[in-house]
């Protein structure tokens, strides 16, 4: 992907030795506590938006860099005992992805606000008050108990900061971070043990692109006899990088000088031209949106057909939306939905289908493993099974969802960890994730008598984790941290896999501790125009008060249309379409682009992967796989740029709002 091979290791510098692999855990683990650190107060103190709420994190590409141009070229020449081969810097890497599950919507942006609300809300509400103690709800969940009517200074003063003199009750958070940790820690194993598992099978026997993890070992592969990576040595690729830094600037100097600075425009509204007939329908995300260089540079490098399918299904359900809304109303947009999630549960079946060898093999390596590789497979299959048991049991007897219940939630997560990877192993997607209500939508499809309170409440919990998680999921994560060096051995990918479970779990503390301690010390942004911080987060678990509340009346909630249709006619259509394409390499649709279909972040970059996607046709069929190759390296600079952009803007956002923060106001309001 835009470099030439590289040498393993430098004259004189040998890939192995327990030096150097320190070296590169503790480079790591720095970049890993920058980024738990910095991420919470500039995307909720400073409102400066998420760094690690994607699968290409701008943060660690900017930390890479530094450790490519910077850090490694000064060790090689002052200390080159410790300097780092490219093997150590994949490590160093795979780490700091694997950090980014945790700061954002991956986990805290959402739990410790949760919870710390919870007795805020039962404070007022007696009746949910009386539904936590039929649900027999743990009180080591909660950082205060839940009593109606009861003071709960510790949720409180998170909330809303604590009065002068007061220090931050680190003791009431002992109890939740042990509970609601140890399903955590279960999750994360088998998060890890499916990485370990879909990695080589995908990679080796079913030849997928992974077209992110090219990307990134492009950023730190440097051939023998050069400081810096051949990727880095290339003239398109810093033109490409030059060319979007610089309309990105353009952009944001206008925010800071309008009038007297020009900019080129990246988005578009031409909603004048959809004002009649059923063009009047057609959702808005035809005729208005912005391009985003990533999603067009990586769709530079995925399969010609997912590219083609992300797009044109967006234009399909824009067509069946106002066909729908104009000729045959109501349009009922949740059964768009439904179709996502029968695809999302058709495409795991026809996944572990294409891959049943490979698992038959993972799991007898339990009772009898010999080799290196079957040693992997052992690790990685105990990692799943240990994980997924302990999630079940926490369900089942901790929090006391039913049994068959929450056999169906470990089946759900799982099912979204491999989707998800699998969407980002063949598309490179950025940003991408499951739908987070899916798990509702199915608990509606079935009788209500079925559905017990723990059941709708702790629904809510596991959506946390794996769909809303599945912004960041830790399995793609750590499939790309495994797979950054195709030299690691079978020992050394799950010597990295159980190395990233404790990088996790030193991260929930860290960066769970950030998010605690910012809180009680800020009740709103620094400019005050964000009050209370993150109130997406307060919200998460006590959302679901109203439907439990329905649940205790006897109150189903109901579609006015036939979901179990509509989800049937997403997985049988997915399953065909996913046929279609095993029996034909010509086939042009793919389901990816049904399983992302008419969601929150397709509707976004559709129009960007299409003009990626259009480049490619035209590069192929005028300049041939020549042209494509000199290509990539300029398209590579179009993802860097933006994310360079990115980290820029962040950087000097953070700066202004500490320094200006009401003229920082101002310029927030203002359009781009």
């Amino acid at each position: 992907m835009g470099g030439s091979p590289a040498q393993e290791n430098p004259p004189g510098q040998p890939g192995g030795g327990w030096l150097r692999t320190i070296v590169a855990v503790l480079i790591g683990l720095a970049g890993a506590v920058i980024i738990w650190i910095a991420t919470p107060f500039n995307a909720e103190l400073i409102g400066g938006g998420s760094l690690t709420d994607t699968y290409l994190p701008p943060v660690v590409l900017f930390l890479v860099f530094l450790l490519v141009l910077f850090i490694n070229p000064a060790l090689r020449k002052f200390v080159p005992s410790i300097s780092l081969t490219k093997r150590q810097m994949a490590l160093a890497m795979g780490i700091m992805l694997v950090a980014c599950c945790l700061p954002g919507q991956g986990l805290l942006k959402a739990l410790p606000y949760s919870i710390a609300n919870v007795p805020r809300a039962v404070r007022h509400n007696k009746r949910m008050a009386e539904a936590y103690e039929k649900m027999q709800t743990p009180e080591s969940l909660f950082p205060a108990p839940l009593k109606y009517r009861d003071r709960a200074p510790v949720s409180e003063h998170f909330v809303k900061k604590l009065p002068p003199g007061e220090t931050v009750p680190w003791k009431a958070w002992l109890a939740p971070l042990w509970s609601w940790g140890s399903f955590l820690i279960c999750a994360w194993l088998m998060m890890i043990g499916i990485a370990l598992i879909v990695l080589p099978q995908w990679r080796r026997n079913e030849r997928l692109q992974f077209p992110l993890l090219e990307l990134q070992e492009a950023l730190i592969e440097t051939p023998e006899g050069h400081f810096f990576p051949t990727l880095l040595r290339r003239k398109a690729f810093w033109c490409g990088l030059a060319l979007v830094f610089v309309l990105y600037g353009l952009v944001g100097l206008k925010k800071y000088f309008p009038g007297r600075v020009p900019a080129i425009p990246l988005d578009w509204d031409y909603r004048r031209l959809f004002a009649e007939g059923a063009l009047r329908y057609t959702p808005s995300y035809i005729w208005s949106g912005n391009i985003y260089f990533v999603f067009l540079g990586m769709a530079f490098f995925m399969p010609s057909r997912i590219g083609f399918s992300i797009w044109f299904f967006e234009i399909i359900y824009a067509f069946y939306s106002a066909l729908t809304s104009a000729y045959n109303p109501p349009f009922h947009g949740a059964a768009v939905i439904d179709h996502r999630m029968g695809a999302m549960w058709s495409l795991a079946i026809v996944i572990l289908w294409l891959g049943r060898a490979h698992w038959a093999r993972v799991f007898r390596c339990v009772v009898l493993a010999r080799t290196e590789e079957e040693v992997r497979n052992r690790v990685a299959a105990l990692m799943l099974l240990v994980g997924a048991s302990g999630m079940f049991l926490w369900l089942w007897l901790f929090v006391h969802v039913p049994c068959v219940w929450a056999l169906f939630f470990v089946a759900f997560g799982f099912t979204c960890c491999l989707v998800v990877t699998r969407i980002v192993a063949e598309t490179g997607m950025a940003f991408v994730r499951m739908h987070f209500n899916y798990w509702l939508t199915f608990i509606h499809m079935v009788p209500m008598k079925w559905v017990a309170l723990p059941v709708l409440y702790f629904g809510r919990f596991v959506s946390i984790v794996f769909p809303i998680g599945s912004r960041v999921s830790v399995t793609a994560m750590a499939a790309h941290a495994i797979g950054l060096d195709r030299e690691n051995t079978p020992k050394r990918q799950w010597g990295i896999g159980v190395l990233l479970v404790g990088v996790l779990i030193v991260g929930l503390i860290v960066c769970g501790g950030t998010h605690i301690w910012m809180n009680y010390h800020h009740d709103s942004s620094i400019n005050g125009s964000i009050s209370p911080l993150n109130d997406w987060g307060l919200g998460m678990l006590p959302n679901m008060h109203g439907q439990v509340l329905k649940l205790q009346d006897k109150r189903a909630q109901t579609q006015s249309y036939n979901q179990w249709a509509h989800t049937a006619f997403g997985a049988v259509s997915a399953f065909v379409l996913y046929v279609a394409c095993l029996l034909s390499p010509r086939w042009p649709l793919h389901p990816i682009g049904q399983v992302m279909a008419n969601s929150y972040y397709s509707v976004l970059i559709w129009f960007s992967v299409f003009l990626g996607w259009f480049a490619k046709v035209l590069v192929l069929r005028y300049g041939g796989s020549r042209l494509y190759r000199k290509a990539g390296a300029f398209f590579i600079g179009l993802i860097v740029g933006e994310v360079f952009a990115a980290v820029f803007w962040a950087l000097t956002t953070a700066i202004y709002a500490i320094n200006h923060p009401t003229t920082y106001e101002l310029i927030q309001t203002q359009p781009n």
